[in-house]
């Protein structure tokens, strides 16, 4: 097949949704076909390229090119919740300069090609959900800290006003829920949480939403086992996190239910990204920022324990690396957690918010090596659902019958 990506962002710009995008890409290119991604340029990334086979096209938009204030980081490009034209009239002479059997869409960069489905440049479309976008201009849908009661267009302004100003916020809210997302063919999300979100959309009724998880590489876990323990550790047993350092991500609950560990407590590491909202670092916490992955996933197998206490998690990426290191995890119930982690099977799992149960749960592992072991194994053998080798194929289904679907209408 040759498949054209769709992807606001791509390498060297990397988050969750890149690396997945990245990471599926290459996997199919390694299994025969032939991809391309069609994303925005960057001030660090301007130029087409080919990057591990997979074929990088970069375009520009109107939003980044005569109205740059759009963007709040000018390294991270930003496409508004309806089409630029700049960027249809880029996806409209790559399709016509490409035999592309399918268009594989990502986050608001499909409200480009939507306009382009059903005319004569129209190709079968695949858009994947990552996040809350189809309801929510924050991506969250969440509100004040808290799961979002439904989108109304006087609730969702005010409360995407403090992330883009009234005046954006007005304007992307407006476009948003103008949208009725015709011309996607199969929708497919990341979590049973993201499909539920996605339901709220505007959506056709006739197009069923699909759960596939996002994905990690192959092998992490064999990198996780080979990269030297890194000598910035602590001697010791220590529990772990990885994420940004802020509320979103349970970072504030982690360091109180630190502070209820019986003494003596081990070192807890935190390997992440400081925030404006990163509360007071505890006495006897390590934190480190920009490790290398490899030294990553060296810390996670090391660790007696693993945390992952997400307020807000549309699937957790990095909770599928800590299973695949073979760490013994604690995760919240939230979003995509709550499908990876089988309590008292491939981890443990607890309320969002809790640090009485957090800390509960983290005494049971730093006190029952049966549990620990038993924890190890089989999340080693959950984190393997969501590397490529088992989640490439379902994308490939999802190819073939939207394609098959599409020639008899």
């Amino acid at each position: 097949m040759r498949i054209l990506h769709l992807s606001n962002l791509y390498a060297p710009v990397i988050g969750g949704l890149e690396r997945s995008i990245a990471t599926s890409s290459e996997e199919l290119v390694r299994r025969g076909h032939e991809v391309t991604v069609l994303t925005l340029a960057t001030p660090l990334a301007e130029h087409d390229e080919t990057i591990r086979g997979v074929r990088v096209k970069r375009v520009r938009s109107v939003a980044n090119t005569l109205l740059p204030g759009m963007n709040a980081d000018a390294t991270k490009p930003f496409h508004p919740t309806t089409a630029d034209p700049l960027t249809t009239a880029a996806i409209r002479r790559t399709l016509r300069t490409g035999d592309y059997d399918i268009v594989h869409s990502h986050d608001w960069m499909m409200y480009s090609y939507l306009p382009l489905r059903y005319g004569r440049d129209g190709r079968p479309h695949v858009h994947t959900a990552h996040d809350f976008g189809f309801t929510c201009v924050k991506k969250t849908y969440a509100r004040n800290g808290q799961a979002c009661g439904g989108p109304r267009l006087g609730r969702c302004v005010p409360c995407a006003s403090e992330q883009y100003g009234r005046p954006r916020s007005a304007l992307l809210t407006t476009a948003l829920r103008a949208q009725r997302h015709h011309g996607i063919d199969a929708l497919t999300a990341i979590s049973s949480s993201v499909a539920d979100g996605v339901i709220n959309g505007r959506m056709p009724g006739h197009v069923p939403v699909q759960v596939i998880s996002s994905l990690v590489p192959d092998g992490l876990d064999e990198l996780a086992r080979t990269t030297p323990r890194p000598d910035w550790l602590p001697e010791g047993r220590y529990v772990l996190f990885v994420g940004q350092l802020g509320p979103h991500k349970g970072i504030d609950v982690l360091f109180q239910a630190y502070a209820k560990l019986p003494e003596p407590r081990p070192a807890l590491v935190c390997l992440g990204t400081p925030r404006a909202d990163t509360p007071p670092v505890p006495r006897g916490v390590i934190v480190r920022h920009n490790v290398p992955h490899p030294e990553v996933m060296a810390a996670w197998h090391h660790a007696a324990a693993g945390v992952v206490p997400s307020v807000l998690e549309p699937m957790g990426q990095v909770a599928v690396e800590a299973l695949l290191a073979g760490t013994p995890l604690i995760a919240t119930d939230a979003g995509g957690l709550a499908d990876m982690i089988r309590d008292g099977e491939s981890g443990l799992q607890i309320p969002v918010g809790d640090p009485d149960a957090l800390a509960a749960a983290l005494t049971r592992l730093l006190t029952d090596s049966a549990l620990t072991a038993r924890l190890r194994a089989a999340g080693h053998q959950r984190g393997l659902d969501y590397t490529a080798a088992r989640v490439v194929p379902q994308i490939e289904e999802v190819y073939r019958d939207c394609i098959a679907a599409s020639a008899v209408r």
